[in-house]
């Protein structure tokens, strides 16, 4: 297995995001823990693409052993809840790419990245249970800041790393 790579998505990658991402099991800690449409990839990688076009930052594709595998980056926190107006660095694959240090070398990526901009300051918002990624943020240097209550009434861990 080689170390994953990240690319802006391209148009074709909202089909694949669907397609790993239409599992209740990858999306149990992420809102309401419903999967989503294409619609929504189709819109979430147009609206990615517009981010990576005008910061260099954005959800970039994670490739696996040259396939998609899911994605990993830097975006905004968009939600009227908690750390609002934060840069949040996200990460989310396909289950089975789960398991292989694939999350912790993208969002490490990712984070670099953001670090080679001069973000000052990234946040991660992890849903109480999802001890994986909860592992992964602790891997990239984050820790607990505060907890917050989602409005679908979840418990979220809000992480937080200060860039050097």
């Amino acid at each position: 297995m080689s170390a994953p790579a990240l690319r802006v998505p391209t148009a074709a990658d909202a089909d694949r995001w669907f397609e790993l991402f239409d599992d209740v099991e990858v999306m149990r800690f992420i809102g309401s823990g419903e999967v989503r449409d294409r619609e929504y990839y189709t819109g979430l990688v147009a609206r990615q693409r517009e981010l990576a076009e005008a910061t260099g930052l954005c959800l970039f594709s994670v490739l696996a052993d040259g396939e998609v595998a899911g994605f990993a980056g830097i975006h905004p926190w968009s939600h009227p809840w908690g750390p609002t107006g934060s840069l949040e660095a996200g990460w989310r694959l396909g289950r089975r790419f789960w398991g292989r240090g694939s999350a912790t070398a993208a969002a490490r990526a990712a984070v670099g990245l953001a670090r080679d901009r001069g973000v000052p300051r990234l946040v991660s918002m992890i849903a109480g249970g999802n001890d994986a990624s909860a592992a992964v943020a602790r891997k990239l240097g984050m820790a607990p800041v505060r907890s917050h209550r989602s409005p679908e009434g979840l418990d979220v861990e809000e992480f937080g790393l200060t860039l050097d």
